[in-house]
């Protein structure tokens, strides 16, 4: 049950439709990669529609098969778009159903064998033919306005969707590799308006924000190739979306207003261009609107990541619902964007938590000093100025109550301030509600709870005392069992979760989640690992150990996991442990140097 169901609002009334993944019997890279941005061109134009709610493709893509009832009622879709693919003789044989789900009842079909050179043609048909039958289901016309894609070559489609699926990774150097492909499209067709509306996203990237020592620079390669791809396409719900933002960087309110009005007139259903455009609208002094804009894309993504939390926690903030901001922060990791902690932090100070406060102000800095800090000035006055210029508010912001207290606080020889310098240097690893907060030599971070923390929290708690790993696991012991490692059943599970694992990675790159990542991939090698350990020559299983040797490894795994998440956000803390934790049957923290933990 979600948590914050008491949050979220009446589900809204337009017809619901999810495109679930295309199968493609294929195995050309090419051909995968086609379909992939064919699967999410349709969901973009469908969203386009008004009436037709589109699903998230984050929530679609774990949809395996048509037969996995539980996700697909987890969707909440009045109708499911399958599809397959066979490319047989340069021949693409495609086979599409419109089910009601409802009652599995098969509402339109069709087959279609095309060429590459027809693709896009066919999406076209395709969105045509289903609209025309769900035209009949509502009682209004679906169109929000005439839509054809304009004709473009395969190759400069090819492009386009290859720098998406780049730019979504969300860091610098995929930025620029995306900014390659998106030029590329533009060689081969220079009025390509959705090459420029990428070329826009790779100076101005909503996924990430990255590379804020050349902000002036981004925005304005944001704003023109923005301007350059409405000029070719005026109804670029993304480009517009961008134009919103940047105009109200510039200070242009009026004219952010008007785009990211458009903006949504033109799509108001897909998830993450709701997302960006609350935000903006946030700045603007239009909260209220960006929590339902917020509500509305959770709907359309039930399996949204945590992300999601970090947003919601600043438009609560906005609208000055303190309690429900503080209470989705605590659903994600501080690191979700550089300023987010100081957000947090200006809600504990209207409910004058002051020791919650100055917990996620040093957060703040800690992430700021990572990430932005120049050096030119004294680090906290450079992450105050900072914080207000990115943070382009129309009106009044609950950020300026922080900035003012910080700076009577730092300009004042008051109780509170020494306090909090004796805060600032303490040595910290406690666990609040479902997060470990931690701060080592002044240097503050939070991560969700794993059981890794758990044993490093018992370690930390009594220096050189040494733990058995089964006092850790707190499991049962059977010296004298000695069982096959693996037997098929349980080789089949490993099969299967090493591929959802895999999937769930890219997923995760594609999607720029770049807290999902970490914990994947340890999954991921741990498991590999363990494979290794257990299968002997021919993948045939060995003769392994007792329950011990199954508590020692992952006591291990998990204390050695648990660091290498520390060490994205704290390198300095991560090394203190992994210099100081012994792990093995007997674990133990000996630190290198003495320190005194508040636990």
């Amino acid at each position: 049950m979600n948590p914050f169901s008491d949050l979220m609002p009446v589900k809204n009334k337009n017809i619901t439709i999810a495109v679930l993944p295309f199968q493609i019997t294929s195995n050309e890279d090419r051909i995968k990669q086609l379909f992939s941005g064919f699967v999410e061109d349709l969901i973009t134009q469908f969203s386009k529609f008004i009436g037709l709610s589109v699903v998230s493709s984050y929530s679609t893509q774990r949809i395996k098969d048509i037969s996995n009832e539980k996700e697909i009622q987890q969707l909440g879709a009045d109708f499911l778009i399958y599809g397959s693919v066979r490319y047989v003789k340069d021949i693409l044989r495609i086979s599409i159903q419109l089910i009601k789900t409802e009652d599995q009842s098969l509402v339109f079909g069709n087959q279609y064998n095309e060429t590459l050179d027809t693709l896009l043609e066919t999406q076209d048909e395709i969105i045509q033919q289903i609209v025309t039958v769900l035209q009949e289901k509502i009682n209004y016309n679906l169109l929000s306005h005439s839509y054809k894609k304009s004709s473009v070559e395969l190759a400069a489609y090819e492009n386009y969707v290859m720098g998406m699926h780049i730019l979504q990774k969300g860091t610098g150097d995929n930025d620029i590799k995306a900014r390659h492909y998106f030029e590329a499209a533009l060689h081969i067709n220079p009025n390509y308006s959705l090459a420029y509306t990428g070329l826009s996203l790779t100076y101005f990237n909503f996924w990430s924000c990255l590379i804020w020592n050349r902000w002036d620079e981004s925005m304005q390669g944001a704003h023109k190739y923005a301007l350059k791809a409405i000029e070719l396409d005026p109804n670029d719900y993304t480009a517009l979306g961008v134009l919103g933002r940047t105009y109200a960087y510039m200070g242009e309110y009026e004219k952010a207003e008007h785009y990211l009005r458009k903006s949504l007139r033109m799509n108001s259903n897909d998830c993450s261009h709701l997302l960006r455009v609350a935000f903006t609208l946030m700045y603007l002094g239009y909260a209220e609107e960006s929590v339902k804009l917020y509500h509305k894309a959770i709907d359309l993504n039930p399996f949204h990541n945590d992300h999601y939390y970090a947003h919601g926690s600043n438009y609560y903030l906005a609208i000055g619902d303190f309690e429900k901001s503080i209470a989705l922060s605590k659903k994600v990791d501080f690191n979700s964007w550089t300023d987010f902690p100081a957000y947090v932090a200006a809600a504990h100070l209207q409910l004058k938590d002051y020791k919650s406060m100055w917990h996620c102000w040093d957060i703040y800095l800690t992430q700021f000093k990572n990430a932005v800090y120049s050096g030119q000035k004294e680090l906290e006055e450079e992450a105050l100025e900072w914080l207000m210029i990115v943070n382009p508010f129309k009106g009044f912001t609950y950020l300026t109550p922080l900035v003012e207290f910080i700076k009577t606080e730092k300009n004042s020889g008051s109780q509170t301030k020494e306090v909090r310098a004796k805060q600032h240097i303490s040595n910290v690893f406690q666990l609040n509600g479902d997060i470990w907060e931690m701060c080592y030599q002044g240097d503050a971070i939070a991560l969700k709870d794993t059981k890794g923390l758990n044993d490093i929290h018992k370690l930390l708690g009594h220096p050189e005392q040494e733990f058995h790993c089964m006092d850790l696991m707190n499991a049962a012991v059977d010296e004298h069992t000695s069982t096959k490692s693996l037997d098929q059943k349980a080789k089949m599970a490993y099969q299967k979760r090493i591929k959802e694992l895999q999937e769930d990675i890219a997923e995760a790159e594609t999607l720029n989640q770049i807290e999902k990542i970490t914990p994947l991939r340890a999954e991921y090698d741990a498991i590999l690992e363990h494979l290794s350990q257990s299968l002997g020559l021919a993948g045939k299983s060995r003769t392994s150990g007792s329950t011990l040797e199954k508590a020692r490894s992952a006591v291990t795994w998990r204390i050695r996991s648990s660091i290498k998440k520390i060490e994205i956000l704290h390198p300095g803390l991560a090394n203190h442990l992994s210099k100081s934790i012994k792990t093995g049957s007997f674990c133990s923290y000996s630190p290198e140097i003495e320190v005194d933990w508040e636990l």
